[in-house]
């Protein structure tokens, strides 16, 4: 039965779609203004029959409404935080649903549709939740919209768990998608094809204590100063070695630099300092650059057992104790974050935003050595529809509320409460948007950012990088050592996955 409705309601929700974004229904179907004079006869003769198309075509969608006795069409949606602020990646789709039945009743059918959402946060971390995704997914239960990581779309999409999006994009393209930041296409692309919906996107800015560096002596143009720097390469990984090492011997922070404390992708930008490569498009392949790579476990070993400023434990640790409050609190230097965790410091109480303004300064990650450039990494969070959606009959209908919920003025309600990035232009100049000075800051950094590689052993990858880094961290590993043992895992995936270059 959900089948044979899905495919009467697209019909109705595809025109709700298309005449309800950017306008209202009620202006639709009014009469339409009086032309100024310089406006040709034709154009105004064109309108008036597009109108009355409109409205008989409403009728029509009506009568084949009532025909089919469907009451409630129901979509099942999982997204994540896993931090709390980024609630309206789930909460978007209940206002979209709630605003699409009163169109529906408008329009005078007996259609709703009903979202049963769930959004995960912490406990729940990345891994875990995938791993809930699969499992549901093997036991014939998989959401019909699941929201992801855009590096997880060539797994996904090689072994069956999504479809393509490329024909839906084409027929919707004039709502929306015409607006999305072309860049953010890329990211979602695996094969020629497709596969999601861009829902947001970041960067990852090295925080630092202002009021730290004020007590090293650091006047208030230096520190305004030193994201420029950072920015020009005249301020490198060694050089915040070096700074850090200088509050923490003055004990004025008990910790020089923090990262995250489990695994994920923040550590990659370290490597892409030292002029690594993680993708190469023309042949479709993950990289691996030995000489970056070397460097950045020398780095990270002489950051914890030489300057002494990230913990041994740093990857055990606990998000709050090991992350959030040591630097909200003043008691760490540096941090590598991302632009979510400023609105998750906001959310939590740990900071105001006058105490954020007045104390915490932002910048790129620096270049690893003179002659690099400055970097940040992006991991667009992307809707994807599951094959199980397809069978099951509401793909389209999935489709339509993505459409919807891709809307500069929704997506701005997420964008704000969890300081994530914009991914339509017209966002960008959204009221909401643009009274948060915070954002306008950072956006300079996608100009330096590099994606996550779309491969379907990225997963592999990863996971081989942040064992061997915690081993050097913990002190098991040596830094030649823990490289031998990282080509040897990394080849190990084949030449077909990876190129390994010097």
């Amino acid at each position: 039965m959900r089948r044979g409705a899905s495919r009467t309601v697209v019909i109705l929700v595809s025109l709700v779609v298309g005449i309800l974004i950017g306008a209202s229904l009620g202006y639709m179907l009014a009469p339409k203004p009086q032309p100024a004079p310089a406006t040709p006869t034709t154009e105004l003769d064109k309108l008036k029959a597009e109108n009355e198309q409109l409205k008989a075509k409403i009728e029509e969608l009506k009568k084949k409404l009532e025909a089919t006795g469907e009451k409630e069409i129901t979509l099942k949606i999982w997204t994540i935080g896993p931090d709390p602020p980024s609630e309206y990646r789930l909460k978007n789709f209940e206002i979209a649903a709630s605003m699409l039945n009163k169109w529906l009743a408008a329009l005078g059918s007996k259609v709703r549709v009903k979202v049963e959402g769930e959004f995960f946060v912490r406990p729940v971390e990345w891994g875990e939740y995938k791993n809930k995704f699969y499992l549901a997914y093997k036991a014939g239960k998989a959401p019909d919209i699941y929201l992801t990581g855009h590096e997880d779309v060539g797994f996904l999409a090689a072994n069956g768990y999504i479809i393509p999006l490329d024909d839906y994009i084409k027929e919707y393209w004039d709502e929306v998608y015409y607006d999305v930041i072309p860049t953010l296409w890329e990211a979602v692309k695996y094969q020629g094809k497709i596969w999601g919906i861009p829902q947001d996107t970041e960067a990852r800015p090295m925080y630092f204590r202002k009021d730290v560096l004020r007590a090293l002596g650091w006047t208030e143009e230096q520190i305004n100063e030193l994201p420029e720097k950072v920015r020009r390469g005249e301020f490198t990984l060694d050089d915040l070695l070096e700074l850090a090492k200088e509050a923490k011997d003055k004990g004025l922070v008990e910790r020089g630099i923090l990262h995250r404390v489990k695994e994920g992708y923040d550590y990659f930008q370290f490597y892409l300092a030292y002029g690594g490569r993680l993708w190469d498009a023309k042949q479709g392949k993950m990289v691996f650059t030995k000489s970056a790579w070397k460097k950045t476990l020398e780095w990270f070993y002489k950051a914890v057992w030489e300057y002494k400023v990230i913990s041994p434990t740093q990857f055990s640790g606990d998000w709050d104790k090991d992350f959030h409050e040591p630097f909200t609190k003043g008691k760490a230097l540096f941090l590598s974050g991302g632009t979510w965790h400023k609105g998750e410091w906001i959310s939590k109480g740990l900071l105001t935003e006058e105490s954020f303004n007045e104390n915490v300064g932002y910048m790129l990650h620096p270049a690893g050595e003179p002659g690099k450039k400055p970097v940040t990494l992006s991991h667009p969070l992307i809707y994807t529809i599951t094959k199980q959606a397809q069978e099951r009959g509401v793909a389209d209908v999935a489709f339509v509320l993505i459409t919807m919920v891709t809307d500069p003025h929704l997506n701005s309600l997420h964008a704000i409460k969890s300081s994530h990035l914009a991914i339509l232009y017209s966002e960008i100049s959204d009221s909401r948007y643009t009274k948060d000075p915070f954002l306008a800051d950072v956006a300079y950094m996608l100009d330096y950012t590099t994606f996550i590689p779309n491969h379907p052993k990225w997963g592999d990858y990863s996971r081989i990088v942040f064992n061997i880094l915690r081993g050097v961290e913990s002190g098991d590993l040596k830094p030649d050592q823990a490289f031998n043992e990282l080509l040897r895992q990394i080849q190990g995936l084949g030449s077909d996955a990876v190129i390994i270059e010097d």
